[in-house]
């Protein structure tokens, strides 16, 4: 099966909580059901401000 990319963002708040739980589930489709889910993950909101004094970081909007 192909792989399908997945860039993931989780934000503030509940995101990195929610995420995850979503990792947990990217996980278990590959390890089961052969999925092909690759994933790269980046930061939005709040923490990416403080990390690059923007709300997402040109490369991670060139990545989405």
């Amino acid at each position: 099966m192909a792989s399908k990319n997945l860039f993931l963002l989780a934000g503030d708040g509940i995101g990195p909580e929610a995420m995850a739980e979503v990792k947990k589930l990217i996980k278990a489709m590959n390890d089961k059901l052969g999925s092909g889910f690759a994933t790269d993950e980046g930061l939005v909101g709040g923490c990416a401000y403080d990390a690059h004094g923007a709300a997402i970081s040109d490369a991670d909007m060139a990545k989405a």
